[in-house]
């Protein structure tokens, strides 16, 4: 019996890595975002959540010291791939900074602003059309990704007309600008851990060593300006703030897991990137942009977006699964290139050549012993 939808590559490890991304940014939502806004310290200090996600990359230090790969690359890592690492750095700290100072969203309550929920879309499609590797897209992967890109599209025509929603240019421009930023963060980890041998825990903690100073300066360097003034218009945050805050029980848990949690989250995007392929981050990446839009519609008790988002989100995650083979379709043509199906044509192929190969040998020396007989 044909079945023309079967489970094909499933990886157990990386379900694993999905399934503790997935776990981290429920926590980050109910516990550090959305908990107790009034009295929660991380909500209640723009620069505060930034300073901790950069904390977290520096925190990759931990499995850097305790990794044996470390020896392996080590000495591997150069001056160039240093720069290249800074720049990303620097692009990381304006996407988290910029946002911030403008201060587009006031009245947003918590920390996570409009501005950052980027174009899902142009991130995909850019990882998707950069070339990156060797890879050869088939006939599945390509419409996958077409179905995909169709329903970003219509997801994207809903919010902008219908619910008009991003009628602010320049939230628009900045959503453009960064999601262009991640897409080559992304591209970067891969060609820097995979093929420039640089560590994956090197490569977060050097972020880190680079943009957490930086952010504390720029927090320090606020409080001692009009943005640091809180009878200010244009307040933004004041590091000597943090002290007067009550710090109870749950902000004490939130200041100490935040680092470790965002260390942790970074830390499973590049291992996912690298462990794998830069396609296998679409998964983790689609959960984070649903959750984000799903809470946000899920506090401003919107139900009928809350809706179309779920609909959007299993057809784009079957698609995607479609694209990495951990969903088959077995008609249309759509199995003939996967790349089980490839290796299963190389090996018969190959073992054709070796029959042909000892064939010709044992008729080559039947005709030698026939000639020396006559």
């Amino acid at each position: 019996m044909r079945f023309y939808i079967s489970i094909g590559s499933f990886n157990l490890k990386y379900i694993m890595y999905c399934i503790l991304f997935f776990i981290i940014k429920i926590y980050l939502y109910l516990f550090i975002y959305y908990d107790n806004i009034d009295i929660n310290i991380i909500s209640n200090h723009k620069l505060l959540e930034p300073s901790c996600l950069f904390f977290g990359f520096f925190l990759n230090i931990i499995p850097e010291w305790i990794s044996i790969e470390r020896l392996n690359y080590y000495e591997y890592i150069s001056i160039k791939n240093v720069i290249i690492i800074f720049f990303l750095s620097i692009s990381l700290l304006f996407i988290r900074i910029i946002p911030q100072i403008i201060n587009i969203d006031k009245d947003k309550k918590h920390v996570e602003n409009a501005i950052e929920d980027n174009f899902i879309l142009i991130e995909f499609l850019l990882i998707f059309l950069i070339p990156h590797s060797s890879e050869v897209y088939y006939k599945h992967q390509k419409l996958s990704f077409l179905i995909f890109t169709l329903i970003e599209v219509i997801k994207l025509i809903f919010f902008l007309i219908v619910k008009k929603e991003y009628n602010d240019i320049l939230i628009i421009f900045l959503k453009i600008i960064f999601s262009i930023i991640y897409s080559f963060y992304f591209i970067c980890i891969k060609r820097l851990t995979k093929y420039k041998f640089v560590s994956p825990y090197k490569f977060n903690f050097i972020v880190g060593i680079i943009d957490f100073p930086l952010i504390i300066i720029i927090y320090i360097v606020i409080s001692f300006t009009s943005l640091g003034n809180e009878k200010n218009d244009n307040y933004i945050d004041n590091i000597f703030n943090l002290f007067k805050d009550d710090f109870n029980i749950s902000n004490v848990i939130r200041l100490i897991s935040l680092p470790l949690v965002y260390g942790l989250h970074v830390l499973l995007v590049i291992k996912i990137i690298y462990d794998f392929t830069l396609y296998h981050s679409f998964i983790p990446l689609l959960v984070e942009h649903y959750i984000k839009e799903i809470f946000l519609q899920i506090e401003n008790e919107i139900n009928a977006k809350i809706i179309f988002l779920f609909s959007c989100f299993f057809i784009e995650l079957i698609v995607i699964f479609v694209f990495l083979e951990i969903i088959e379709f077995n008609f249309c043509g759509l199995n003939e290139n996967l790349k089980r199906n490839i290796e299963v044509r190389a090996d018969i192929e190959s073992s054709l050549e070796i029959y042909d190969y000892y064939n010709n040998e044992t008729s080559n020396k039947r005709k030698t012993i026939k000639n020396e007989n006559n």
